[in-house]
């Protein structure tokens, strides 16, 4: 599941740089959508929910959390794709900006040599599958609250806010 609508209006006022955008809450309606997918979400009878570190994700999980009664343990690799690597952005338009140039490279970096500053998506994908497959043994259905980006990176394709997608793991090479 990607998370439910952010308030960014604490991130602008306060012109949070970098890591620090990752601090938006969710707004009202985004709560309101946690509490909707509640019911889309309990009959996959989910027994824990992974989330990424990241506030708009990690509300997002608690949420289900309590509603679904299960428990939750947050992942650091299943943050949202990285605008800038340096972590120093500070404008909104100035991720669109990267999100645009990295959509333009087809998600991964025309040059090794001199890389641009934006997380290419097979590192993206990588981080996330080195998660994802720790718990591949397990016996029943897992949650997963994430970001768009990741959630792209592991599907090719972009979904909306509150999201549910069924994924499989890829097969181990053999």
């Amino acid at each position: 599941m990607r998370h439910a609508d952010t308030d960014w209006t604490l991130v602008n006022e306060r012109h949070l740089v970098g890591a620090a955008n990752d601090l938006a809450p969710l707004t009202d309606l985004g709560v309101r959508q946690v509490e909707v997918a509640v019911a889309q979400v309990r009959p996959l009878g989910i027994r824990l929910i992974l989330t990424s570190p990241m506030t708009r994700a990690l509300q997002t999980a608690a949420l289900l959390s309590r509603a679904l009664d299960v428990p939750l343990a947050v992942e650091f690799d299943l943050h949202e794709w990285v605008p800038d690597r340096t972590f120093s952005w500070r404008t909104p338009e100035e991720v669109l900006a990267l999100l645009e140039n990295m959509r333009r490279h087809g998600g991964e970096w025309p040059c090794r040599e001199s890389p641009p500053a934006w997380e290419p998506m097979s590192a993206v994908r990588q981080r996330s599958l080195g998660v994802l497959t720790r718990y591949a043994t397990a016996t029943y259905p897992i949650g997963v609250v994430t970001h768009g980006g990741v959630v792209e990176s592991l599907t090719g394709r972009a979904v909306g806010l509150t999201e549910i997608l069924t994924y499989d793991l890829p097969s181990p090479p053999m």
